[in-house]
């Protein structure tokens, strides 16, 4: 496992983004994982978190999840499906894995957010390898 990456000005999981989520990833072994509460300030409708959000939570994670192997992506593709909303105050179990690493660039993950146990999300990305932490990228 690698050293945990952490970019601080990430709208997701940066400690130093004054409007960010500040969600706190946990990531190895493949995998990211975190919990994290919705407040007010992102919500869609009326007491309802946005599912723009959830999408950008699950984005990173996906990425983190690369992260713990020592690999640098960039989203080529992200598909959520929503099963059921998530509102101001839920405490969200959010967390993704990766599933392949393919021949060439990519690598496909799968994540789900849950509420208790009621499935809020599921997604699927495709991820495209920049780079290997440490390597030079141009």
């Amino acid at each position: 496992m690698t050293e945990k990456v952490q970019f601080k000005h990430c709208f997701v999981c940066g400690p130093e983004n004054p409007i960010g989520l500040h969600v706190p990833i946990e990531e190895g072994d493949k995998k990211a994982w975190c919990r994290w509460t919705a407040g007010e300030d992102f919500a869609g409708y009326t007491n309802v978190l946005h599912g723009g959000i959830m999408a950008s939570i699950m984005d990173d994670l996906m990425a983190h999840a690369t992260y713990s192997l020592g690999i640098e992506v960039v989203t080529a593709h992200l598909e959520m499906d929503y099963k059921s909303p998530a509102y101001i105050g839920d405490e969200l179990d959010c967390e993704a894995h990766v599933t392949d690493v393919g021949k060439g660039r990519s690598m496909r993950l799968e994540g789900t957010i849950y509420c208790g146990d009621r499935l809020v999300a599921q997604a699927r990305s495709v991820m495209v390898i920049v780079a290997h932490f440490g390597e030079d990228k141009k």
